[in-house]
């Protein structure tokens, strides 16, 4: 980690919207010394702008995270016509993969803005009472975009948390900002785990400080906290807290499933938010990102969702509206106005109706487990026949099966086949009974190179599919 912080800890960090584009540049020269760098109010707000900036450029949520979470599992086919996440796709996997510098780089820039902030604002003097209100929120939002941002590195670069698992070396935790040429190293995943849950904790305590506001869809809002705690606790299979924690959302959010083929539509070929959406990546229809958009990858440069994948949707499902037929791109293939861009998903509510119906059949409450299913399920696909789903275990591979359709080019594929323990084709089906919950991307050779104390996970490509 420290090879790509090296300037960003050593000097200058970036706070304006205007120098976003330059922040791992040594000397920006819209940036502002550390120790002036958090003076008022609005030198707060600059900063978490360059937060959401981080998290929301290609190399990180922008594309890349999104891309290596379904691109890897088996949703999807590539025609090779580019490229583009072809190594991804096809596991050529080397420890110098772009994408993967891309990656840690980038979710660490997030982690590390979110700690700046996070260790000025928690100390913070001579603020005015509206202002230190102000100050509450940013923190807020940024113990939330750390616990994201780490969340996301620690089921990238480490094992699927598990109790054979947890002890298996993560990422490195970023508690504070960390000091140019210090030594740091990787803890467990547990400790990860404990890390992201932690701060998660605190940042609902801003958020529940006396007038403390809310904040809207593009942010890490107090109903994306919880969702994201709902997701966090599903994947450690701390069912109950994951029950909680998505009731919690649910009802902060105030959405509903939409159940027509027009609003399913407008929910992806549109810039507004949605009834569904909790935390989006919010783009502009002035944006042009031409080859580093989502909806390019998807759109023109070869990825796509593979045929037995559309093949498993029922006839009349809505979601074939955009997933087959003339939209190039399925639901990633950008606005009807500029297939360039569109806003990206981060955190919806289908998600947490499954992640409760999930909970609930594993724990076997298998009534309550149809009901959060069919919130989604039902909504979908008009001619679902519910009584022939049962209230018992059968019930535990339709919810997955639910999932998967649901949460198609969102990123989410990859992460739920390792957790859940599959074993399954990748390559569009050319690497067989693949068992992924074993594998684990290397950590970028850049980074274990640079000799400041991030060693490289021990026979990771030992577990590459066969």
């Amino acid at each position: 980690m420290k090879k790509i912080f090296s300037i960003v800890l050593a000097g200058c960090l970036m706070l304006t919207i205007t120098s976003c584009n330059d922040f791992l540049t040594e000397e920006p020269t819209t940036s502002v010394p550390d120790d002036a760098a958090f003076n008022t109010a609005q030198d707060y707000i600059n900063a978490l702008n360059g937060v959401y900036y981080t998290l929301g450029t290609y190399r990180f949520l922008g594309r890349d995270v999104l891309a290596v979470g379904d691109a890897a599992a088996d949703l999807t086919a590539h025609s090779a016509a580019t490229s583009h996440f072809y190594d991804i796709y096809s596991y050529q996997i080397l420890e110098t993969n772009a994408y993967l510098e891309e990656i840690w780089r980038y979710g660490y820039a997030a982690i590390d803005r979110s700690a700046r902030i996070i260790h000025a604002g928690t100390s913070a003097t001579g603020l005015t009472p509206s202002d230190m209100l102000t100050v509450d929120q940013c923190i807020a939002q940024a113990y939330g975009t750390r616990a994201l941002s780490t969340f996301i590195l620690t089921n990238i670069f480490g094992l699927p948390y598990s109790e054979q698992n947890k002890s298996s070396l993560g990422i490195v935790n970023v508690e504070a900002p960390i000091a140019a040429f210090e030594q740091v190293q990787r803890v467990s995943v547990e400790d990860n785990y404990k890390f992201i849950l932690s701060d998660i904790v605190k940042a609902k305590e801003f958020y529940a400080k006396e007038g403390v506001e809310d904040v809207g869809n593009f942010y890490m809002n107090k109903a994306a906290v919880s969702a994201l705690e709902a997701r966090v606790r599903l994947y450690m299979k701390d069912y109950e807290g994951a029950i909680n924690a998505a009731k919690q959302a649910i009802e902060l959010r105030k959405g509903s499933i939409v159940s027509t083929t027009d609003d399913y539509k407008k929910m992806f070929k549109e810039l507004t938010i949605s009834s569904e959406d909790i935390f989006v990546i919010a783009k502009s229809e002035t944006d042009y990102l031409s080859a580093n958009a989502l909806s390019t990858l998807y759109g023109t440069y070869g990825l796509s969702v593979n045929p037995n994948t559309i093949a498993e949707y029922a006839a009349d499902d809505i979601r074939l509206s955009l997933l087959s037929g003339d939209w190039a791109g399925g639901k990633m293939g950008g606005i009807t106005s500029n297939d360039q861009i569109q806003n990206l998903p981060v955190l919806r509510l289908p998600e947490l109706y499954l992640t409760m119906a999930e909970a609930y059949a594993a724990t076997g409450n298998y009534s309550a487990a149809k009901e959060s299913l069919l919130e989604v399920a039902a909504k979908r696909n008009p001619s679902l026949d519910a009584a022939s789903i049962k209230e018992d275990a059968t019930i535990i591979p339709v919810i997955a099966k639910e999932r998967k359709l649901e949460l198609c080019q969102e990123g989410h594929r990859f992460f739920d086949a390792r957790r859940l323990n599959e074993v399954i084709n990748v390559t569009n089906g050319s690497n067989k009974n693949f068992d992924i919950a074993k594998f684990v991307y290397p950590i970028p050779s850049k980074e274990v190179n640079s000799g400041f104390g991030v060693v490289q996970t021990t026979g990771w490509d030992a577990n590459l599919p066969k």
